[in-house]
């Protein structure tokens, strides 16, 4: 079971590190289907880290009175809606909506993930959480050459769609 738990969680902060480094890869197609000028793709971009800044603070009395069972699965689901608001984005307010609710849903995947661990390994903790930030960085590898490949495949709009999908089910995966 304390294998599943790091798989699962590790995962999360997996998707969380891919979706922000995606736009990088995006942002060519972004500006030229939705056309985007620099400064909206940098605010754009940028809403991530707000948003997932914004909810540090709330998030910790969250984790501590709920857990992170309950609550980083509920927040992945609201990273999920906001990439199929990101999908379906047909301007820039609501391309950004999509974006800030990414942020808001992945700020449970690094902080839900530190609160499961000193939970399942507090003997291990300092190694198991940096196992996390490693494994978890590789998401920013996926965001790259794979990502690229996969948009040629199927479309910016269909990875975001996609990736909603791959986030439901992680998030009913730890719950």
């Amino acid at each position: 079971m304390a294998a599943r738990v790091f798989l699962l969680f590790t995962l999360g902060y997996f998707l969380s590190y891919f979706y922000r480094s995606a736009n990088a890869v995006l942002a060519k197609d972004l500006s030229q289907d939705l056309g985007l000028g620099p400064a909206e793709l940098g605010f754009m971009t940028s809403l991530f880290y707000l948003s997932f800044a914004a909810v540090q603070l709330p998030l910790g009395g969250l984790l501590d009175r709920y857990g992170p069972r309950i609550i980083t699965p509920a927040l992945l689901l609201v990273a999920s809606l906001g990439s199929v608001v990101f999908g379906l984005a047909q301007g820039f307010p609501t391309l950004a909506l999509g974006r800030a609710l990414i942020g808001v849903g992945m700020a449970a995947a690094l902080m839900g993930s530190l609160k499961a661990f000193s939970l399942w390994f507090p003997r291990t903790y300092a190694t198991v959480s940096t196992l996390l930030v490693g494994l978890g960085a590789t998401g920013g590898l996926l965001a790259a050459t794979p990502l690229a490949l996969l948009k040629e495949a199927m479309g910016w709009r269909g990875v975001f769609l996609l990736g909603a999908g791959v986030v439901v089910l992680v998030a009913l995966l730890i719950y």
